[in-house]
């Protein structure tokens, strides 16, 4: 199941979701220019989403999951900042999608399944989403079920053809119709991770891009602190929506504050002028081994703290931190972690 949540908004590195966002406030259907066939994929797109304004598809480059703090961040941002009812994104060949007006998580599914059938065809994977989305939207003012159509008689005759003919009308309003409708809707409460958090782990997430192409070029260990970093911000990623669901606020404040220090000193250690500078680098180190442990442990640790406090949250226990990072905070280059963020995130 997919977990969906809402970080407040973090510097971008190539302003693709602020395009997209521009684009689908334009029209239904986003192309970005640095997608291969630009063009010719929005005119395809075009033909079968449908005109009423309710369902948007943005289609951004590969790189965009750069601006990514988690895996359905750039759907979530855009879906949240949209009308649409429902809003399939695509990037690079990795579709997502969401909606207001078709249950559960099956709009995700729907959107998984095509992009799997279509084998790389990322224009076939768009058209079947769009396709079996618009299949499975409930039409406004037609009953589901036939037997609520049925009536005595010429009753239930008259009730049939008056569906019919709601529909054709809605069909005549067009936009205005749909348009009402969507102001209308509830939008789902989606729980905030806090901005010192999010600035964080949008760090993490770019430095375990940076250690996985490092890890590419043959570097076993640079690929293990990517895959540790990945499963250390999704964790962080279930721990917060969840604590605004189960727990109070007290316990979230705890968690804000343990969590900003420990991940900011995370940053600092995995930056390019220490961890990563080590792995390149080894010679220019005073017992590089040591420190690269040290750092590997670090991670492992608040990582594993981390999902505890998860479960913790589950079973509706109190929150217990014991990781302490001890190791990292004795070395001096290290010591003035905040500044090292700031620093970074700059840079």
């Amino acid at each position: 199941m997919t977990v969906r949540i809402a970080l407040q908004q973090v510097p971008a590195t190539g302003g693709w979701l602020d395009d997209a966002a521009s684009g689908l406030e334009q029209s239904t259907v986003y192309v970005g220019a640095d997608v291969v066939d630009a063009d010719g994929l929005r005119q395809a797109l075009e033909q079968v989403v449908p005109q009423d304004g309710s369902m948007g598809v943005a289609v951004l480059p590969k790189d965009a999951v750069l601006e990514s703090a988690y895996s359905t961040y750039l759907l979530d941002q855009l879906f949240q900042g949209s009308d649409y009812d429902t809003l399939v994104v695509a990037v690079g060949s990795d579709l997502q999608a969401d909606s207001h007006v078709i249950a559960g998580d099956e709009a995700m599914r729907i959107a998984n399944e095509a992009e799997t059938a279509a084998g790389g065809d990322l224009q076939g994977a768009l058209t079947e989403t769009v396709r079996q989305l618009t299949a499975e939207t409930p039409v406004q003012g037609v009953p589901d079920a036939p037997s609520e159509l049925a009536g005595a008689g010429a009753g239930g005759a008259w009730l049939l053809t008056g569906a019919i003919a709601v529909v054709v009308a809605a069909a005549g309003a067009g936009v205005a119709v749909a348009a009402v409708r969507r102001r209308a809707r509830r939008r789902e409460e989606t729980a905030v991770i806090p901005v010192a958090i999010a600035e964080r782990l949008a760090r993490l997430v770019a430095l375990s891009h940076d250690y996985a192409a490092l890890g590419a070029e043959g570097d076993a260990v640079a690929a293990r602190t990517a895959h540790d970093i990945e499963t250390l911000t999704a964790n962080v990623g279930q721990l917060f929506p969840r604590l605004d669901a189960r727990a109070g606020a007290a316990q979230r404040s705890l968690a804000e504050v343990e969590y900003t220090d420990k991940l900011g000193r995370l940053v600092a250690a995995l930056d390019h002028d220490y961890l990563y500078d080590l792995l390149e680098n080894p010679q220019l180190w005073e017992a590089p081994e040591e420190r690269i442990r040290e750092v590997q442990e670090a991670l492992s640790s608040v990582s594993a703290q981390v999902l505890e406090n998860v479960k913790q949250v589950n079973a509706r226990k109190g929150l217990h931190f014991q990781v302490s990072l001890d190791s990292l905070v004795e070395r001096d280059e290290l010591r003035d972690w905040d500044e090292e963020f700031r620093r970074s995130a700059e840079g």
